[in-house]
């Protein structure tokens, strides 16, 4: 489907980038493959509009300061990181948005596990390792991303290294315009599982919601089913052990912190995480060993309260079932 929303008179966005096809039309944004006319080299980038979805002026206000804000703040991180594309903005005439973003040829996660099946361990590890380094380089800066899941994680052609995409990150800033000024219905809300429920519930975003979702990405890759398929809604546990060869390995226990429903029982840092799976053995030791000392903090409380009851109060054994 062509977009109606690039004028037919105009041929080149900005009188500089010439469209080549479409690559998506989204629910709030529609991104197009493009050449730059102005460098000899005529690179190609995405280039992505925000749909007229806002009438209200202070609102559309409103959703241009807040994209605004979001491409300052990646644009520090994109091109000096290899892992995180370079990222640009301009307006037209009329005062649309349209975001500039590097184009790197390769494959989502997600479509390289339709392609070729659930990933082995080891591959597993490699892409979440390179991920963790990637996430605490965005923590170093102070930056928590909003949108991680494998739709929006490229594998890229050239050393297929994990790279960021921007889709979703501006999916989510509009989806929250949205609900900060109680417009309904909301034409789209991420319900892809892989973001914590702080995050989706109480708009709170900690360093440990990012290793949530690289948790999640994790048994994604490793079973090819997203979390809403392993997910028990009657318990609120992911049963995801049974799909693989070794669920009791040091990496699913690894990968099981990593998803805990509380941010104060996962990893607490991307470097802690890759400590973990850079040393597995030591990471089972220590958590056999800090269980250990829970029981028998447990036993010893659960002790002297029972040995400190009165005497015309009934011990534990004298309640019902």
């Amino acid at each position: 489907m062509i977009s109606t929303y690039i004028p037919v008179a105009q041929p080149l966005l900005d009188n500089r980038y010439e469209v080549l096809r479409l690559l998506e039309d989204g629910p709030w944004s529609m991104a197009w493959l493009a050449e730059d006319t102005r460098l000899p080299s005529r690179r190609q980038c995405i280039i992505r509009q925000v749909k007229p979805l806002i009438t209200d002026p202070q609102m559309q206000q409103q959703l241009r300061d807040r994209i605004q804000s979001e491409v300052c703040t990646w644009q520090k991180l994109g091109g000096i990181h290899n892992q995180i594309p370079w990222l640009s903005s301009f307006a037209d005439t009329k005062g649309q948005i349209y975001l500039l973003e590097e184009w790197i040829p390769g494959v989502t996660l997600t479509q390289k596990l339709q392609e070729n099946g659930p990933f082995d361990e080891a591959m597993v590890q490699d892409i979440l390792i390179q991920l963790l380094s990637l996430v605490d380089y965005l923590h170093q800066n102070q930056v928590v991303h909003c949108a991680l899941e494998p739709n929006h994680i490229l594998l890229r052609a050239e050393d297929n290294k994990p790279v960021l995409q921007y889709g979703g990150i501006f999916n989510q800033v509009i989806a929250q315009i949205f609900l900060e000024n109680n417009i309904r219905p909301i034409p789209w809300i991420t319900t892809s599982g892989y973001l914590p429920y702080e995050q989706v519930i109480l708009n709170r975003h900690y360093y440990s919601s990012n290793l949530y979702s690289l948790g999640l990405i994790g048994i994604y890759l490793l079973t090819g089913k997203p979390p809403h398929r392993v997910f028990n809604l009657t318990t609120g546990q992911c049963d995801w052990h049974p799909q693989i060869p070794m669920p009791d390995s040091a990496f699913a226990a690894i990968l099981n912190k990593a998803i805990a429903r509380f941010p104060g029982e996962r990893f607490v840092t991307a470097r802690q995480m890759l400590m973990a799976l850079a040393t597995p053995r030591r990471f089972m030791q220590t958590s056999l060993t800090t269980h250990t000392n829970f029981i028998q903090q447990m036993g010893a409380y659960f002790s002297s309260r029972c040995f400190s009851l009165p005497s015309s109060e009934p011990t534990f054994n004298s309640y019902s079932s």
